[in-house]
């Protein structure tokens, strides 16, 4: 390799590592961690109803989820359902590339499958940014709660190879459905946001490195 070949190799390989230190360095921190209310596992609402009572609602009325709703959400899409550890959503491989982070106006909630808990940590109310990186759709901004769905494709890599991103795109898809229908029984208005620059909602989230958002979801009282 010739001397001016192996310097520019050098220099993209530091801007490289460059790069990846300053995702890491804008990672958030949580700052404390809180055991969620047992979610509830058996309803009054049949599967049916639940199916025929789904309509994408984007209004909302403006008082904050409890606790307990925003927990049994959270349980629909990626809550643990067996011993084995099995989850509410099927998941390529059971390798579950999906995390999943509750904002509010006053901070964010990364929920924690193993023993139905979340971490959080207080923030100035985000939604406006997520709003922006969602072509400006007003559900976005005006819903008391919105749920980022994000996906890490490189949980899939090792075994799935080029699949790894549409394998974790179908896993989201999976598990936003289960939470729309969470919702219908709720009684709570909802709706699925696909047009979203994943990276940017990301990074308006301080997300880890390899993790892009690919859905959001508003979600709330109606109103």
């Amino acid at each position: 390799m010739h001397r001016r070949e192996l310097l520019a190799l050098l220099a993209a390989g530091a801007l490289v590592e460059g790069a990846t230190r300053h995702a890491q360095a804008s990672q958030a921190k949580y700052t404390n961690e809180i055991a969620l209310p047992k979610p509830t596992f058996a309803g009054t609402v049949s599967l049916e109803e639940a199916i025929s009572r789904r309509r994408s609602v984007r209004t909302f009325g403006t008082d904050p989820l409890p606790v307990e709703t925003i927990g049994q959400l959270l349980w629909a899409g990626q809550g643990i359902t067996s011993p084995d550890g099995k989850r509410a959503s099927p998941s390529a491989g059971a390798l579950y590339a999906l995390e999943l982070y509750a904002v509010s106006a006053t901070e964010v909630m990364h929920y924690l499958p193993q023993g139905h808990r979340a971490e959080t940590r207080a923030t100035p109310d985000l939604r406006p940014k997520l709003k922006a990186v969602a072509l400006g759709q007003a559900s976005v901004g005006a819903a008391p709660l919105v749920i980022a769905v994000a996906a890490d494709p490189s949980r899939l890599s090792q075994r799935y190879g080029a699949r790894d991103l549409p394998y974790s795109r179908q896993e989201a898809a999976h598990a936003v459905q289960n939470m729309l229908l969470q919702a219908a029984v709720l009684k709570l208005a909802a709706v699925p946001v696909g047009s979203v620059d994943g990276h940017k909602a990301a990074q308006a989230l301080a997300l880890p490195a390899g993790q892009t958002v690919v859905y959001l979801i508003p979600v709330g009282p109606p109103a």
